[in-house]
C-alpha cells in the first residue's frame, strides 16, 4: 500500500471522526457540567475505562480535537495519583501516534513542497538549536494547544528521541495541574487551590533543571 492510499485513509479517517463527534455533539459531554455523568459511565467500565482513556486520548490527539476535559476528569473520578499516572500514559500515547503518523505520511511531502521556505529554514534552525528546550518550554506553558503541537513538530526535523523526552518533562506540570483541578472539583477544595499553583511552579522550575541535565548527557 503506497503512502497516497495512507495519506488519504488517514485524512478521510480523521474527517469521519471529527464530523461523527459533532453530529452526535459528543462535545456537549465535555464540560464541567457533566463531568457526573461521564465519571457515572465510566466508573460503570470497571478497570476498562482507563484503557478507554487512552484510546479517547490517541484519537482526540489525532483529530486535533482538544482533551484537557478528560486530564481533569481523571483527577476528579480517579484521584491525584493514579488520575495523573494514567492521564500522563494517556497523553504521552496520543501524541506518539500523531507524531509518528504525520512523520511518516506527511513529513516528506512536506519538504518538498516547503522545505526550500525561509520560514521553514528558520523553524528548523531553531529546532536544531534549543532542541529539548523548545519541547519543553512549549508543552509546559500551554500556549498552543498540545495536539497542534504534535502535527507541527511531525514537519520538523526534530529527533524523534528528543521530542519525546521533551514532550514526556513537559507534559508533567500540565498534566499534574489539571488532575489536581479535577481532584479539587470533586472535594470542593478550590478555595485553596492557590497552594496547588505554588506547587505547580516549583515542579516547573525542577523540570527545567532537569531537562537542562538531559539535554546535555542523552540529547
Amino acid at each position: 500500500m503506497t503512502k497516497n492510499i495512507l495519506r488519504g485513509l488517514y485524512l478521510l479517517g480523521v474527517g469521519l471522526i471529527i464530523f461523527l463527534f459533532f453530529h452526535f455533539q459528543l462535545n456537549n459531554y465535555f464540560n464541567v457540567d457533566n463531568i457526573e455523568k461521564v465519571k457515572v459511565l465510566f466508573l460503570g467500565l470497571g478497570n476498562w475505562g482507563l484503557l478507554y482513556m487512552i484510546l479517547i486520548h490517541i484519537v482526540l490527539n489525532i483529530t486535533a480535537i482538544p482533551r484537557v476535559f478528560f486530564t481533569i476528569f481523571a483527577g476528579y473520578v480517579y484521584g491525584v495519583f493514579i488520575g495523573f499516572i494514567f492521564s500522563w500514559i494517556a497523553t504521552m500515547a496520543g501524541l506518539i501516534v500523531t507524531f509518528l503518523m504525520v512523520r511518516y505520511l506527511f513529513r516528506q511531502s512536506f519538504d518538498k513542497k516547503f522545505g526550500s521556505k525561509k520560514v521553514v529554514k528558520k523553524i528548523n534552525r531553531q529546532v536544531d538549536k534549543y532542541g529539548i528546550w523548545i519541547v519543553v518550554f512549549l508543552r509546559a506553558i500551554y500556549v498552543v494547544p498540545s495536539s497542534i503541537l504534535n502535527y507541527s513538530f511531525g514537519f520538523t526535523k526534530i529527533k524523534t528521541k528528543t521530542y519525546f523526552i521533551g514532550s514526556a518533562i513537559g507534559f508533567i506540570p500540565v498534566v499534574l495541574l489539571n488532575v489536581w483541578a479535577g481532584n479539587a472539583l470533586a472535594k470542593n477544595l478550590f478555595n485553596g487551590f492557590h497552594y496547588h499553583i505554588i506547587i505547580f511552579g516549583f515542579v516547573l522550575l525542577c523540570l527545567f533543571y532537569f531537562s537542562k541535565y538531559l539535554s546535555k548527557k542523552y540529547v
